[in-house]
């Protein structure tokens, strides 16, 4: 009887045994299914992400593709037509005392600043112009031309030395800088731009735009997923693939302050 209680016993014990194994191995594919599937979904959503970046950046390369041709056919043709102009009016046989001698050389030298105004604006469309001479004196040639518009007053301010970033991103931080500035005379209807260029602690690169325009609500914008004067979906575009951050600060009637950050690297 004994022996019989002590085979039950056994029994039961490797029953036992047996059955946490088996619980144990259960729970064990549980989490390593769990795992794997976590492992798939943070795959998927990388993926995804990828192919985002990678398609923005193929939309901006086109875009900037289209901005160099335009720059390109600015250069070759519109200033080589008028330049043909220009070096025609000096043929026509006018007096030096004709009345109509001075309306011609008011003409030509509105032709000829035409002509520089287009040279400016094809440099500043072509890619290559901005890796030739750099980010830095690409903003300053940027504010310069801005300059030139009678009824603004443009502030221009730059402090940093080096050019930190390599070609890409510097392209796509002047990208950014002529949206801002474009939208600004757009839609700001401002009188003045105040431009600072910065260097953090040197650890942050800050472009920052002031304008003393009309403002507007940025979280209204936000909600309502409008198009705005600060060209928030081609700047947001450009930001998030080069890792910078855009901050906006505006209030009706109380201006805007457009702010782009982006870290130094270490290098």
């Amino acid at each position: 009887m004994q022996d019989s209680n002590q085979e039950i016993i056994f029994v039961i014990a490797i029953g036992g045994i047996i059955g946490l194994l088996l619980v144990g191995f259960i729970i064990a594919i549980l989490y390593f299914y769990q795992r794997r599937q976590h492992k798939q979904e943070r795959e998927i959503v990388n993926l995804k992400e990828q192919y985002q970046k990678e398609l923005l950046n193929s939309q901006l390369e086109m875009q900037e593709s289209t901005m160099k041709q335009i720059g390109q056919e600015l250069h070759d043709n519109i200033k080589h037509q008028l330049l043909v102009v220009y070096t025609s009016l000096d043929f026509f046989p006018i007096a030096t005392e004709d009345p109509n001698s001075e309306i011609l050389k008011e003409s030509k030298q509105e032709i000829n600043n035409i002509i520089k105004d287009i040279a400016q604006l094809s440099h500043s469309l072509h890619t290559d112009r901005i890796l030739q001479i750099g980010l830095l004196d690409s903003l300053f040639l940027e504010a310069e031309r801005l300059k030139k518009i009678k009824t603004l007053t443009v502030h221009y301010n730059c402090s940093v030395r080096n050019n930190y970033f390599d070609g890409q991103t510097s392209t796509f931080i002047f990208r950014m800088f002529q949206e801002t500035l474009q939208n600004t005379l757009k839609h700001a209807k401002a009188s003045e731009i105040k431009i600072d260029v910065f260097d953090k602690d040197v650890t942050f690169f800050v472009i920052r735009i002031q304008d003393n325009g009309i403002g507007f609500d940025v979280n209204a914008n936000i909600k309502q997923k409008k198009e705005t004067g600060i060209g928030l979906t081609n700047m947001f575009n450009r930001a998030k693939l080069i890792g910078a951050t855009i901050n906006i600060d505006s209030e009706r009637g109380k201006g805007t302050t457009v702010s782009l950050v982006l870290p130094i690297p270490e290098e």
